[in-house]
């Protein structure tokens, strides 16, 4: 749990300094360091869709969400809220998919026993 918040927080305070794509680059190298796929599935899609959501969050509550109903409306969602969840549930499978290729990367180095 603490490598999950502290990688969040890596994530979401390197995001408004970075390309949005930089947060997947994060996730595959602590794919890198985790020990059994399980952990590093749960630790990018743990870590993407806490720094994703609280982005989104603040971004809507924070005068966005006029902009998110035009853009949902232009995707032909309707709702702002089906905008977040559709871009949630694109960020945790981003997420899950990047860790476990940082993990099966690590898995490719090691020497065989």
């Amino acid at each position: 749990m603490k490598l999950i918040f502290i990688i969040s927080l890596i994530c979401f305070f390197g995001l408004p300094f970075t390309a949005w794509w930089m947060i997947w680059i994060t996730l595959g190298v602590c794919g890198w360091f985790a020990n059994t796929y399980r952990e590093s599935v749960g630790i990018g899609v743990a870590a993407a869709s806490l720094a994703w959501g609280i982005k989104i969050g603040i971004g809507f509550f924070s005068g966005g969400s006029i902009l998110m109903q035009r853009v949902a409306d232009m995707m032909g969602l309707g709702s702002p809220i089906l905008l977040i969840i559709a871009t949630l549930v694109l960020g945790v499978f981003l997420g899950g998919i990047s860790a476990v290729s940082g993990y099966q990367l690590r898995r490719m180095f090691q020497p065989p026993l």
